[in-house]
């Protein structure tokens, strides 16, 4: 049977010859149309061309170049499909890309890709980190492509590629990246990969917070201030005292760590005696020093009128003035 008895929906085939969305193999179905009238074979299987086969006629006709709509040069490739190899066919109508990109014309998902797509694998094969990254990957869809071409090189790898589901996680991932790679200069990018790959992409931020717990924080306002007498106010200098702070006090300081290592809070803990009161937290006044934003005992309940006055009285000494929350519940100044 020849192509032109094929039924009704083979006649869809004869379409344009330029690369539009059209047909039911979309832009390139215009040129199946052309190959089949040069080749009896490929005619009669054109309605269930498998997708390796597909693939590999796309990627031929993508680095045609403009050769692939010269009618005589389209024919020659025609007459070589089922006589050639495809690896002989692509190095003689793709000459100047690399002939194993051949290889992955079974990896393909999907229906014929965009032209632009192919000739991203192109450029990414050329690549070595990526290269690498797309050998291994038992099924290549045109996400993976954008991925990997997002990401730095040294960081497509392919358990990172693996948990990268949607644009949102790629972009959150991307700035994560470099926020990490900025902070942490005692890392080089296989550590930072490392732990990246053992981290929850969809919670990227935590991963991220991991690393800033390592760096020091801001010189305190003051030092620790006590009355002599066993109560202390202590501030709170590093990430690991700032957890165990909130784990003993049964509160969410902990989640203000981006604040403290930017000087937005200083956390103090403030005990009598080794006995456990509260946490204070001043914040900066522009041109006026620092403030007294938050007073709060364990678990967020109030303080009380002397331990309050306790603390509000050491941090005076030191020019520290209390926001009217400090004062009272049933007040508020925002610092922020």
């Amino acid at each position: 049977m020849t192509f032109h008895e094929e039924s009704g929906a083979a006649c869809a085939l004869h379409a344009h010859a330029t690369p539009v969305r059209s047909g039911i193999y979309g832009w390139l179905t215009p040129y199946l149309a052309q190959i089949a009238e040069h080749n009896a074979g490929f005619a009669e299987r054109i309605l269930r061309l498998c997708r390796t086969e597909l693939h590999f006629v796309a990627l031929c006709i993508t680095f045609m170049g403009e050769r692939r709509d010269d009618a005589d040069h389209l024919a020659a490739f025609a007459s070589g499909i089922d006589r050639r190899t495809r690896k002989a066919l692509f190095a003689e109508f793709a000459p100047e890309m690399d002939v194993r990109l051949v290889r992955f014309a079974g990896k393909l998902g999907g229906r014929p890709w965009r032209i632009s797509s192919y000739q991203r694998l192109a450029v990414l094969f050329a690549e070595p980190h990526a290269r690498k990254t797309l050998r291994h990957m038992p099924h290549i869809t045109r996400w993976h492509l954008i991925a990997l071409a997002r990401l730095p090189a040294h960081y497509r790898k392919l358990g990172l590629i693996r948990k990268l589901k949607s644009r949102r996680e790629l972009s959150c991932t991307l700035f994560a990246i470099h926020v990490v790679r900025r902070i942490r200069t005692d890392l080089n990018d296989r550590q930072i990969i490392a732990s990246l790959e053992k981290a929850d992409t969809r919670y990227v931020r935590q991963w991220v917070e991991a690393h800033y717990e390592r760096l020091p924080f801001p010189q305190a306002p003051t030092g620790a201030l006590t009355d002599g007498q066993g109560v202390v106010l202590r501030p709170v200098n590093t990430a690991s005292d700032l957890i165990r702070t909130a784990r003993e006090f049964d509160n969410c300081v902990d989640n203000y760590l981006w604040e403290a290592i930017t000087a937005r809070s200083y956390f103090y803990r403030f005990e009598n005696n080794m006995r456990r009161i509260a946490v204070a937290e001043l914040k900066p006044v522009p041109g006026a020093g620092w403030a007294i934003n938050d007073i709060l005992g364990p678990k967020n309940t109030p303080l009380s009128g002397v331990d309050r006055q306790k603390l509000l009285g050491l941090f005076y000494e030191q020019g520290i003035l209390p926001a009217p929350q400090a004062l009272s519940n049933f007040a508020w100044f925002d610092i922020d």
